[in-house]
């Protein structure tokens, strides 16, 4: 986003990990790490389908993704923003610049992209509505 610092926009397109939090239509907060892909004004992430994630996300669009901050809680990059499911959206197999950031990290843990796009095949879309992080 144009209004997005330099030091978050770096963290947000290195950082290997964020933590999305998702809100079921009940109201109940679920937050869970996952694997995630910054492309400027949106954020996109692959689920398991069927998933509690999926779910709250049908239910309510709106969402908090967070990075981790250092031991003492600084560098915090905290982003608002509406997501979406992308039925049409390519496999996580399939999506060059994805496979690029996780591949090494997939195999680390014995999967193939194939078998990661299998068991993670709900692409998710953050469109971002605003960053907090200095």
């Amino acid at each position: 986003m144009s209004n997005t610092s330099p030091h978050a926009e770096k963290r947000l397109a290195d950082d290997v990990v964020g933590w999305l939090t998702t809100v079921s239509e009940s109201g109940k907060p679920s937050t869970a790490p996952v694997w995630f892909l910054y492309e400027a004004d949106s954020i996109l992430l692959y689920s398991r389908d069927p998933s509690l994630r999926v779910d709250n996300v049908a239910a309510n669009d709106r969402v908090t993704f967070a990075l981790n901050s250092d031991r003492l809680g600084h560098d915090v990059v905290v982003v608002n923003a509406r997501a979406a499911i992308e039925p049409d959206a390519p496999g996580a197999d399939e999506n060059a610049a994805y496979l690029e950031k996780y591949e090494a990290h997939m195999a680390k843990n014995g999967w193939s992209p194939e078998w990661f796009a299998d068991r993670y095949p709900a692409a998710i879309r953050l469109d971002i509505t605003s960053v907090t992080g200095r």
